[in-house]
């Protein structure tokens, strides 16, 4: 016997924990199909029952103005599940109902389970589960996973999941349309006919694709041709109902409300301390990585380069067959020892971040700065989330009002290193010069970032005003089993996606050595090397890097016969090399993204100028 059950809910409201907690380390990552959102499963045993938990992404809205917004709802609606867990968070439980409320309507088989109650109640907000658990119609559960609390209850109710007959009324004139659409509509047994045509009014774009129908349409356009907005009229409704629900179920002890930090109040009511703080913060975590990763590096290369050099040279002397084993062992080596170690603690320090509520504190200290440079102040989440991949960063500028705004905060992700730069910028020019030269790539790279979004900026009159409002989470001390598994879940996407096309090229390098083709291309290469002042065998690893950036470093160690690339390159060669493979569209993944989000005609040129940008400086670098 086996069962099924989503977990949806807002960000930072402790899914992934609870996910743990329930299963252990056994989740694992990938993309919903179609999307390059990621969408976790894990499976645990409990009390005989094979239990298969999803967990989507952490959403505001359950409607699809995002991908992640688009995935969660394909989620809801194309899985086959027994029950819809829906994490509540007890600090902010009116914003909670405002996210559940929609979930119920649609008649799905619902648990809510309220996390951080023990938080709120040092707050002084307490909460009266039963009269919830009585109004919504569906289990109501508290729970705190770091201590496994409230998790046996939480499976017993799962068997009790059930559709809520919670039916909110809306003004005269949407629930006219809504009946209006319920004549129509043909509904799944999994869902309710009132929820589908509320949403069909609201105007969902994936409800009307699965169930529109002729009144439906016919309804929507009534209400928009006497001059009504569908979509707000419905979340003000939903938003009076879920102020109605708390005003009945929560009571408010205001003299227990601790207000704002010192340290909170000195950095967002002081913008340059703020930038300063959000500066030294990233410093931080660029400096432990190049420090701890060359330890570990040099640990590992102390008992196993020797063997790896005569293992490589040995196979060399075999044959074709020989070389290609030897460049892949070289191209392994490089992977696993001169790039994973950094990409591991980069992962580990960033999980720590957001785990901690240092990360959200790092957005709103740099609001004030990006506002000046005419960047939208949502576009802080897209740039900071550039840190860990370009490619849902790009996809994370859907948040941006227009697609001005959206050029900008993209532009500006060419120059902020992603962790799979970080790992050139680590492996290289950190790991032979040392951690202050990674430092200057980066506040280099930061400083580009920031002239080219303003020169967009201005150019395309994109700058704008706006508030930032953002959720400061309490600070909270991260559980390390809950950091290591979510490092684990990325680590394991940078092992399975990487190592294959580690090989591929290691394979395709060794044809073309064997062939004597590497001359040729070498020779091809040897003007833009000659620019950039570098051999021009390191122009290959340049140019496979375009495929993916991990392979950089692999690439490079199989090129030059090793990983001490100091003996080989000169400091400025290895300062030009990293700066030439760091400012640009990392790579074709990337790029595809750009052009999903902006369009064919303006993602190319957009490409162009960036990577020439780029290359600009890298050129004017190795000429100084």
């Amino acid at each position: 016997m086996s069962r099924k059950a989503l977990l949806l809910g807002q960000p930072n409201v402790g899914k992934s924990t609870i996910l743990n907690a329930l299963t252990g380390a056994g989740a694992h990552t990938s993309n919903y199909p179609g999307t390059t959102v990621e969408v976790t499963r894990a499976k645990a045993l409990i009390e005989g029952v094979e239990y298969e938990f999803i967990d989507t992404p952490g959403i505001y809205n359950l409607f699809p103005s995002s991908m992640e917004e688009e995935v969660t709802e394909r989620v809801l609606t194309e899985e086959e599940y027994e029950a819809v867990v829906v994490v509540a968070d007890a600090t902010a439980i009116e914003r909670s109902l405002v996210f559940i409320l929609p979930v119920l309507e649609l008649g799905v088989p619902a648990v809510i389970a309220v996390n951080f109650w023990e938080e709120a109640e040092k707050k002084g907000i307490s909460i009266n589960y039963r009269g919830l658990e009585s109004e919504l119609g569906v289990p109501v559960v508290r729970v705190n996973p770091l201590r496994k609390g409230g998790l046996n209850e939480l499976i017993k109710r799962l068997k009790e999941a059930k559709p809520s007959k919670l039916e909110i009324i809306y003004d005269d004139h949407i629930e006219k349309a809504v009946a209006e659409a319920i004549n129509c509509v043909k509904t799944p047994k999994e869902l309710g006919r009132r929820g589908i045509a509320v949403r069909l009014i609201e105007g969902d774009p994936i409800f009307c694709r699965l169930y529109s129908c002729e009144h439906a349409e016919g309804a929507r356009k009534e209400l928009v041709k006497a001059g009504h907005d569908p979509y707000k009229d419905i979340e003000v409704g939903r938003a009076g109902y879920a102020m109605e629900l708390s005003r009945k179920h929560v009571v408010i002890h205001p003299t227990l409300i601790p207000g704002l930090s010192r340290l909170d109040k000195a950095l967002i009511t002081n913008p340059p301390l703020g930038l300063l703080a959000s500066l030294l913060s990233i410093s931080a975590l660029i400096l432990v990585t190049i420090v701890t990763g060359n330890a570990l590096i040099d640990l590992i290369n102390a008992d196993f380069a020797p063997f790896i050099d005569s293992l490589t040279s040995a196979l060399s002397t075999k044959g074709f067959a020989g070389l290609m084993a030897s460049m892949s062992v070289k191209a392994l080596y490089g992977q696993y020892v001169a790039a994973f170690p950094y990409v591991f603690i980069f992962y580990l320090l960033l999980v720590f971040l957001e785990d901690s509520g240092l990360l959200a504190r790092i957005m709103i200290w740099l609001h004030a700065f990006t506002k000046k440079i005419g960047l939208h102040s949502k576009g802080v989440i897209p740039v900071l989330l550039g840190l860990g991949c370009s490619v849902p960063a790009t996809i994370g500028t859907r948040v941006l009002p227009g697609r001005k705004q959206k050029i900008v905060a993209i532009s500006m992700l060419a120059f902020i290193p992603c962790s799979s730069r970080a790992s050139i910028v680590f492996g290289v020019a950190g790991r032979v010069l040392g951690p202050q030269y990674s430092l200057a790539i980066y506040l280099l790279g930061f400083t580009l970032a920031i002239v080219v979004g303003y020169a967009i900026s201005k150019a395309l009159r994109a700058g704008e005003e706006a508030v930032l409002i953002e959720d400061i989470p309490p600070m909270r001390a991260p559980k390390a089993k809950t950091v290591l598994s979510k490092t684990w879940l990325r680590l394991k996407a940078f092992i399975i996606v990487v190592t294959p096309l580690v090989i591929v090229g290691a394979l395709i390098y060794a044809a073309a050595v064997y062939a004597h083709l590497d001359t040729a291309l070498i020779t091809f290469l040897a003007p833009i090397a000659s620019v950039l002042k570098l051999p021009p065998g390191t122009l290959i690893p340049l140019a496979y890097g375009f495929l993916q950036k991990d392979l950089v470093i692999s690439m490079l160690a199989t090129v030059l016969g090793t990983v001490n690339f100091g003996n080989v390159l000169t400091p400025h060669q290895i300062m030009t090399f990293t700066i030439a493979s760091t400012y640009q569209v990392p790579c074709i993944i990337a790029l595809g993204a750009m052009i999903r989000e902006l369009g064919f005609k303006k993602a190319i040129p957009l490409w162009v100028f960036l990577d020439l940008v780029g290359l600009t400086v890298a050129v004017t670098y190795a000429r100084l």
